[in-house]
């Protein structure tokens, strides 16, 4: 059974890359990011090995616990897109104790599984400051691997009724969104707060001393006690962590012997109701059609919510940035050059319009049946998404405005970020006819495969990044120059209508032409499932 599974998964992966070009050349991207981070690992355990081996030891035990935690946290994001859920072997003559093995072991040995079990034994270059504590290191390698594992199929196995609800869902995505997005400004308030402490090596050691008593740290704590010589403390911490494997163990065979016996079915999202009001106010043609469906995506498409929480929350985390940084002069308050943070939601514009038309997923049949031309189509999702943009970009510009006490710079404020912001918008809807990108199915999880677009929008960004730049260029060096002369930030705000109304023409007009060309592959490409 345990050969099966793995092979089984081995097979899923090769069948998805085969059927998916784009997706090899994601996973050579992935791999390629991945040995970085291997080998910034191996460069700083030998540095540490050589000229600090205490500090060796702690940063080797945080980063275990980080990993296993990383496992376990991670588990929640990843657990819908789950190729060998337990639903799936619900109909088959099968029991929990057949199958757990073959799970566990399919686990360790996907991408990320291989990955971590080079990273656990390239750790042993740290442990190699004794050698009893790198012979102790490498025997507990697999219950390093087997409590990720574990407890990854244990938490996602608890929360796995709570997150078949789509409320929940949508809840655990936006908070994701929100934290991973707020990491900056989480660690700069962290880095404050050790600038803040007067032995920082003292503070790591006793935060690793203190992980290593618990069920993510153990298994790393107990080769740091044989480093020190501490045996006893190295037995206590080996009983630790062999009973949270065994406790793990038996919890995740019971939660799949539940769901093997009571399948858990997904929730969906509710009554729809009818908008009359926004029927009545877009026009009665194709454009506003689907102008009003991209608006009711932006409400109850969880991957659309994420896009406007973002349109909102990287601003202000910017402008929290600088805030706390101290971005100010003692004579005119905070430094005008704020105004121009807005403008950042150029970055985002351009991926979010890209990948329109890959979160309707096989539902852009319905354009090509009804005969809906591309420009139609590239129109009606400029205008839904300008009717959530330009109020948004509107409100952040009087924001930054407010914060730095220079009304007088609105105009260039506004020139900045719209300007930018529809000249991406309109790269993206012509980009996008092309190179539509990929999102994860509908009911699937937001963040599982496909959420950032894949290769296709990393392309996508390459291409509409410059062309914003070049053709923003005025609007956005008019807004700069306004800074000293305020009268040139009206300059920079005509700029910004007349450049960003002909990018949005041009990212119609030209979108259109080759989505009328291409709309089998388009429509093959959004809702290919591998």
């Amino acid at each position: 059974m345990v050969a099966l599974l793995v092979s089984l998964r081995w097979r899923q992966l090769r069948h998805q890359l085969s059927r998916n070009p784009w997706m090899v050349v994601t996973l050579i991207i992935t791999g390629l990011i991945a040995l970085g981070f291997l080998a910034a690992l191996t460069a700083g355990l030998v540095a540490l090995r050589f000229a600090a081996p205490d500090a060796a030891v702690t940063a080797i035990v945080l980063a275990g616990t980080v990993i296993v935690l990383g496992w376990w946290v991670g588990s929640i994001l990843v657990s819908a897109d789950d190729s060998l859920a337990p639903e799936r072997f619900a109909l088959l003559p099968l029991t929990a104790s057949s199958l757990l093995p073959g799970f566990v072991v399919a686990g360790a040995t996907t991408v990320g599984g291989i990955g971590t079990t080079v990273a656990l034994l390239l750790m042993l270059l740290g442990w190699s400051v004794s050698l009893p504590a790198l012979l102790t290191a490498l025997i507990m390698i697999p219950v390093a691997v087997a409590t990720c594992v574990l407890g990854a199929r244990v938490v996602s196995g608890v929360l796995a009724g709570w997150l078949a609800r789509r409320s929940a869902r949508d809840l655990v995505v936006i908070v994701g969104v929100v934290l991973l997005s707020s990491s900056g400004v989480l660690l700069n308030v962290g880095i404050g707060a050790l600038v803040r402490v007067n032995d920082v090596g003292g503070a790591f050691t006793t935060i690793a001393d203190i992980a290593a008593w618990t069920p993510m740290g153990a298994v790393f704590g107990v080769s740091g006690s044989v480093a020190q010589g501490d045996f006893l403390t190295a037995a206590l911490r080996l009983l630790i962590a062999l009973a949270t494997v065994s406790a793990l163990w038996f919890a995740a065979q019971g939660l799949l012997a539940a769901r093997l016996v009571a399948p858990i079915q997904d929730a969906g999202g509710g009554r729809v109701r009818s908008a009359g009001l926004l029927d009545r106010i877009l026009p009665a043609s194709p454009v506003g059609a689907i102008a009003a469906r991209t608006l009711r995506y932006f409400r109850r498409d969880p991957r659309q919510i994420v896009n406007v929480v973002m349109l909102l929350l990287l601003p202000a985390i910017f402008i929290g940035l600088s805030l706390m940084n101290g971005l100010q002069d003692e004579s005119i308050g905070f430094g005008p050059a704020i105004i121009l943070i807005p403008t950042i939601n150029a970055l985002l514009t351009g991926t979010i319009v890209q990948m329109a038309i890959a979160y309707d997923n096989d539902a852009v049949a319905a354009h090509i049946l009804n005969g809906v031309s591309g420009a139609a189509d590239r129109a009606g999702r400029l205008l839904g998404f300008g009717l959530i943009a330009i109020p948004v970009t509107l409100l952040l510009c009087a924001a930054t405005c407010l914060i730095a006490g220079r009304w007088d710079l609105l105009p260039a404020s506004i020139g900045s970020a719209f300007g930018l912001t529809a000249i991406s918008a309109g790269a993206g809807a012509w980009v996008g006819s092309f190179l539509p990108g990929r999102a994860p199915a509908p009911e699937a999880n937001p963040l599982g495969r496909g959420s950032s677009g894949g290769v296709q929008s990393l392309l996508a960004m390459i291409i509409i990044g410059p062309i914003t730049l070049v053709l923003g260029a005025p609007a956005l060096g008019f807004a700069i120059a306004g800074i000293w002369n305020p009268a040139l930030g009206w300059v920079s705000l005509g700029c910004g209508v007349v450049l960003g109304a002909a990018a949005l023409w041009g990212g119609a007009v030209l979108g259109g032409s080759i989505l009328n060309r291409r709309w089998p592959e388009v429509l093959a490409e959004v809702s290919s499932e591998s």
